[in-house]
């Protein structure tokens, strides 16, 4: 009988299906160098061989850390933000199947980290209701894992060269989940220049910029995910439906107290942004049905001026053809990167100006722009209101043409360019003190106009 019993126990056993449980992956990124004291985005691809990215097929349940490391090391502290400041990290896998909407950055969109995150941390982003219900498909149409790219927009505060490692932990299965589509929605105008705009100040205390754009849900289907990138003179964010007339989200910008890294790091290469500016979850799901309009609104400070500001969504948003119409908000909606200590109104922040950290000299010539590997030519110049100001990118590294500080605010492609020509029509008189965003301590020009 006991013979009997453990036959039919071994027969049970095999005729269950295999279950695979989540994993906790560790992942590293090729090493990168970053010189000291740039502000540079870095790009580079992730094999999937287990080490890099996955190495077999399946579904991405939540990413746990993104972080910079020095070393490979299991244990390594992720480097502090007051030495190596993250503005954003952008993971795409290369070929993923399903890849059925993903906004402006496209249907490889995988995930992100900005500035908001300072820790890298995002356990409580993709709680275990949530990992065991959905899941990233990553897959291709042949069934294979595919390779991953990552972007790296890093501030090294060194005074070295350093070399770092992008440190990823996911949670990953190989058991069926239902399919998540992570979608960036934003004014996907601004995708030129990566997702980035000017707010030009200049306007009374307490004024402001809006930035808006609206969205139309491509299938019926559940939000159980949201997060705003938003930063330069961020206030706050909506996402609104107009066709069912009701709020979504309404993320607030959290700034960090004065004494926080982000306010008293060293040199300043970019203006202090949020420690967050919410990030929600719903394992219920925020239901929008096909055809349905959202709005975007990102609003700013516009009392002093704003290069490279940023407001866009990413949503995680899973397929329920059950939904129709304008279904209830679900009841555990809530916010989960809420900081421990923060001012959701940081004037100390937006009065501050951001510095020319290289002071150029000589004397004013008239205006002949020129901009080559570390050098404006000339460094001191004037021009007239209302005058057409085309500068000319001749060298082999990326360069931006952006104002530090001024009158109103103003900066080519902030990624850089190495070619072409930036041209901008200033139509307010004084003194614009401009830089290179990704090479601030070597390279400025400094623009004087006069009313003509």
């Amino acid at each position: 009988m006991r013979t009997l019993l453990a036959v039919l126990a071994l027969l049970l056993v095999a005729a269950a299906p295999a279950q695979a449980e989540e994993k906790l992956v560790t992942l590293y990124s090729p090493p990168i160098d970053s010189e000291p004291y740039v502000h540079k985005s870095t790009t580079v691809q992730l094999k999937a061989d287990g080490k890099q990215a996955p190495a077999e097929p399946g579904y991405v349940l939540g990413f746990q850390e993104m972080s910079l490391v020095d070393s490979k090391d299991p244990d390594a502290k992720p480097l502090p933000v007051a030495k190596m400041m993250v503005h954003h990290f952008l993971y795409f896998t290369q070929g993923r199947a399903r890849a059925e909407t993903g906004g402006c950055l496209g249907g490889d969109f995988l995930a992100g980290r900005g500035e908001e995150h300072p820790s890298g941390r995002f356990d409580n982003v993709a709680p275990p209701d949530i990992r065991a219900r959905y899941g990233i498909q990553n897959a291709t149409p042949e069934g294979k894992a595919p390779a991953w790219m990552l972007t790296a927009m890093v501030m090294n505060h060194y005074q070295r060269s350093k070399r770092f490692y992008v440190r990823t932990r996911i949670w990953y299965t190989n058991e069926p989940r239902t399919p998540v589509y992570p979608t960036a929605v934003g004014d996907c105008r601004h995708l030129l220049n990566g997702m980035a705009y000017d707010v030009p100040g200049g306007g009374l205390p307490g004024s402001t910029f809006t930035d808006r754009s609206t969205w139309t849900a491509p299938f019926s289907g559940r939000i159980i995910g949201a997060a705003s990138h938003h930063h330069g003179g961020a206030i706050n964010h909506t996402l609104t439906s107009q066709t069912c007339g009701r709020p979504l989200f309404d993320a607030k910008a959290y700034y960090g107290a004065a004494d926080h890294p982000y306010n008293t790091i060293r040199p300043i290469l970019h203006e202090p942004g949020p420690i967050a500016n919410g990030t929600f979850r719903s394992a219920q799901g925020v239901p929008v049905a096909a055809g349905e309009v959202l709005e975007r609104v990102a609003l700013h400070d516009n009392a002093t001026l704003h290069v490279a500001a940023m407001g866009f969504w990413v949503l995680l948003l899973a397929k329920d053809d059950a939904v129709t119409g304008c279904q209830p908000m679900p009841s555990d909606l809530s916010e989960v990167t809420v900081p421990a200590k923060y001012d959701t109104l940081a004037p100390f922040v937006f009065s501050r100006a951001v510095p020319q950290l290289f002071k150029p000299g000589g004397p004013l010539k008239p205006f002949n722009g020129r901009v080559g590997d570390q050098f404006f030519r000339a460094g001191r110049v004037t021009a007239k209101v209302g005058q057409r100001l085309t500068w000319r990118f001749t060298g082999v590294e990326p360069h931006s043409v952006t104002v530090a500080n001024g009158p109103r605010g103003f900066s080519s492609n902030y990624l850089g360019n190495v070619t072409g020509n930036y041209s901008f029509t200033p139509t307010v008189a004084g003194t614009y003190r401009l830089t290179c965003l990704i090479h601030p301590t070597t390279m400025a020009q400094t623009l004087v106009v006069k009313r003509s």
